[in-house]
């Protein structure tokens, strides 16, 4: 086995073990950043940090298949007409900007704050996530090779 080979497994075994772990912290930092410190931001970049997992342990094309860029970017604008939506209702039923209606409505009530935050998440996971794919260069996966395909034809040569 050479040297290139077990570093990729490696890396591959970290990746696929790391992946989970931070997806289902980031998402638990988001839903509960209301009450406890952290929120949408730190949670939305724990998230966007699973697209960095997965570029270190497979590589660009397998990113592009795992995230396309068009459907996060749409996924980051839906989520911010979702924050503005929330933040009209309190003006919508008489309130102020951003009010928090759940204690209004009783029992049954929404928290505004708790879903806009969850919104916020959302938004900066989606955002983080494109700005590292075009970082990384998957948006034209074509224009370059892989770097799989570079060391093959290294060794090759």
């Amino acid at each position: 086995m050479k040297k290139r080979e077990i570093k990729n497994i490696i890396v591959k075994c970290g990746a696929d073990f790391l992946l989970p772990i931070c997806l289902i912290f980031g998402i638990y930092v988001i839903l509960h950043g209301a009450f406890s410190p952290g929120g949408g931001f730190q949670g939305g970049v724990l998230v966007a940090a699973a697209v960095m997992l997965i570029y270190l342990g497979y590589g660009r094309k397998a990113l592009s298949k795992v995230f396309p860029y068009e459907k996060m970017h749409v996924t980051e604008s839906f989520s911010e007409i979702i924050y503005i939506l929330l933040a009209l209702v309190g003006i919508f039923i008489g309130l102020t900007l951003g009010t928090n209606i759940g204690v209004n409505l009783g029992a049954y009530g929404t928290e505004i704050a708790n879903l806009m935050n969850d919104a916020v998440g959302l938004h900066v996971a989606m955002g983080i996530s494109c700005l590292l794919l075009i970082l990384l260069g998957v948006m034209n996966p074509d224009d370059e090779k892989d770097e799989q395909d570079i060391i093959e034809e290294s060794e090759g040569k």
